[in-house]
């Protein structure tokens, strides 16, 4: 058994010392414990952190969706030719499709040209789509778009290199897969492994035995919109548990380090800080076609920032949040700061209502 643990204890005892050994408090000695600040900045700073952490966290929701969707949809395409393909599929040594872009929620099928996806994408992407009850998911082909013909006399354009590649392998021995994405601003290493009802490691996911399938995911990336750029690093340690039951239900815990810049007329407020991350019985219907959000549980963000405003206004302040998330079956959902709350749209990400 230990030498089928050894990845995932290894990247575990990292992840451990970041967050502190603790999942709901913040990494780090001495993290300060109000907020000391004046009431101009203190104001700009409730409306940053609530949109920072509820775009964050719905954010995340999805990503997990879509790691579940490959795990058990489409991962048989990464699995050595020898070993039987998931689901019954059979396997295919053919690489990954690129998935459509901006379409986080789909993943790549084991047949070129073929997604999984968890809500069905838009027409840009030129994908026909069929829902398949049995999967749960929305399997989609790539439609050909037509092809512009060049003025006489000129090549014929080059093909744009793929987008978001993902590079997949297996370790027989630890029963852990790994994949590897890179593209638009952002990279991902992300390590699961299938685990039965006694929590033993399984070579693949077999439906009625898999009870669940246990997350390590490491994500850099960086941002740049009109009036705000961020920059972060975070680790995810989660499981997905409930495959022998109706629901998925999601625990777990991570870290981050973020650097965020907003600016607002002839001011610039810059936060670097750290932040620790909980989900705590987060719990989706298996049915997700027509109950997309989770029904119940908590996500919950402590954040530690020093946040640093030059221009107009000149401030620095340090910032302590305990941000919490209450799920409740539907896309508007109450997020919590402390002495005041608001209203996270998990389908638009934004922030309102905040009072």
């Amino acid at each position: 058994m230990r030498s089928r643990s050894f990845s995932f204890i290894t990247f575990a005892g990292v992840l451990i010392l970041a967050v502190g050994c603790s999942g709901d408090n913040p990494a780090g000695l001495g993290a300060p414990s109000q907020i000391n600040s004046g009431a101009p900045l203190s104001s700009a700073i409730k409306s940053d952190i609530a949109s920072a952490a509820g775009d964050a966290i719905a954010g995340d929701l999805e990503t997990l969706i879509a790691n579940q969707a490959a795990a058990v949809g489409s991962f048989a395409v990464f699995a050595p030719s020898s070993t039987p393909a998931f689901d019954g599929e059979s396997s295919d040594s053919t690489p990954p499709s690129t998935p459509p872009a901006g379409q986080p929620n789909c993943t790549p099928g084991s047949q070129p040209g073929v997604f999984l996806c968890v809500k069905q994408p838009g027409e840009g992407d030129h994908l026909k789509c069929t829902y398949s009850d049995e999967k749960k998911l929305y399997i989609c082909v790539k439609v050909d778009e037509p092809a512009s013909t060049p003025p006489p006399g000129e090549p014929p354009p080059a093909p744009a290199p793929p987008v978001n590649a993902e590079s997949c392998s297996f370790n027989a021995d630890a029963l852990i897969y790994s994949c590897t994405r890179s593209g638009e601003g952002k990279s991902v290493v992300k390590s699961y492994q299938f685990r039965d009802a006694s929590g033993k490691p399984m070579e693949k996911f077999i439906r009625g035995t898999t009870e669940s399938i246990h997350y390590l995911v490491k994500t850099d990336g960086s941002e740049a919109k009109d009036n705000h750029t961020s920059v972060s690093h975070s680790l995810r340690d989660v499981t997905v548990s409930g495959f022998l039951g109706p629901n998925r239900i999601w625990n777990g815990f991570g870290s981050s380090a973020d650097t965020n810049s907003y600016k607002e007329d002839l001011s610039t407020r810059k936060y670097t800080g750290l932040s620790v991350d909980t989900l705590k019985a987060v719990t989706f219907v298996d049915e997700r076609a027509t109950h997309p959000y989770p029904l119940s549980g908590v996500a919950i963000r402590v954040v530690d920032y020093t946040a640093v405003s030059t221009g107009k206004q000149v401030e620095t302040t340090t910032v302590h949040r305990r941000v919490v998330v209450t799920f409740n079956g539907t896309a508007d959902v109450p997020i919590s700061l402390g002495d005041y709350g608001c209203v996270l749209h998990l389908d638009t990400h934004k922030v309102d209502g905040c009072k």
